[in-house]
């Protein structure tokens, strides 16, 4: 049985981390001029190879006419090409080209360093055990 003490824990913990990520993403977001929905896009792709736009639209939470947009987006800067399904020659994958890659590096890059900076002073197993169990609890919401 859950305690609802640690439940009320957890709700504010979790409030206060979206609350602050929004803030810092936002302000990082307007310094590199790209959409973070965009970056999830190449992200995805980067981890799963090329995909159509309704796995990517599911996988995000997003709706097909969405995702497609900002598709479109990545196409038009250079970051994403378009190839014919293997499987069925009426739908479209969206691959991530040389631009695309340079670009998730950069931003990965950034990210990362911002990320080593808040956890300098934590144990590499604090580490792995918070990546673990955010993992976790973020595939409870897929």
């Amino acid at each position: 049985m859950v305690n609802d003490d640690s439940l009320e824990v957890l709700e504010l913990e979790i409030a206060m981390m979206v609350r602050a990520l929004r803030s810092r993403i936002a302000e990082t977001d307007k310094k590199q001029e790209f959409k973070r929905a965009s970056y999830l896009i190449l992200l995805l792709i980067s981890k799963n190879g090329p995909m159509g736009v309704k796995s990517i639209a599911e996988k995000l939470h997003l709706d097909i006419s969405t995702v497609s947009r900002q598709a479109a987006d990545l196409m038009e800067d250079e970051m994403l090409k378009k190839k014919k399904s293997e499987t069925d020659r009426r739908s479209y994958l969206y691959e991530i080209n040389n631009k695309g890659w340079d670009t998730i590096a950069h931003i990965r890059q950034g990210r990362k360093q911002r990320f080593a900076k808040m956890i300098d002073e934590w144990e590499d197993t604090e580490i792995e055990d918070f990546a673990h169990l955010l993992q976790k609890f973020n595939n409870l919401m897929n």
